[in-house]
């Protein structure tokens, strides 16, 4: 009998989404994120991706949700995964690829709302990073208009650990 590839890795991903008021587009609003499956029964997933609007929440993170009208809808955090996400919105003519390359250099990832809302960036702080230069770092470029940002879900001390 053959045995299974170490390479074949089944992952039970599904669409989640939290259902809240958007400050930043100021409307309801729903936003869905890939999870992982981690105990269907108790509707336990681990997101996957960085949220975009969605604040308290950041990858990694364990929450449970509960299905509502063919969706699966977070209901409650399980379990954080100690990760920060910030929201960046980029000024027009400010060098986004610098910033980006500089943030992924402290470690962080990120993704973008391009599509949707030029300059807008969601990043993840994992909880192995130091947040002090990422949050000095940003603040500097708030300080000179080139960004604004906000901290939707700090796990992070901002103070050297």
């Amino acid at each position: 009998m053959a045995k299974p590839s170490p390479l074949c890795v089944i992952i039970s991903m599904k669409k989640i989404v939290f259902k809240f008021w958007n400050d930043i587009l100021d409307e309801d609003y729903v936003e869905g994120v890939w999870a992982e499956t981690v105990d269907e029964e108790k509707g336990h997933y681990k997101i996957d991706n960085i949220p975009f609007f969605v604040t308290s929440y950041s990858v990694g993170d364990i929450v449970q949700v509960e299905e509502e009208y063919e969706e699966l809808v977070v209901k409650d955090l399980v379990e954080p995964s100690e990760n920060s996400t910030l929201n960046i919105k980029f000024s027009k003519g400010a060098d986004k690829d610098e910033t980006l390359e500089k943030l992924v250099s402290y470690g962080c990832n990120y993704e973008s709302m391009e599509n949707l809302i030029p300059g807008y960036y969601s990043v993840n702080v994992p909880s192995s990073v130091s947040y002090q230069p990422v949050y000095k770092f940003l603040k500097e470029l708030e300080i000179r208009e080139q960004l604004g940002f906000r901290e939707a879900c700090l796990c992070h001390n901002r103070e050297e650990q």
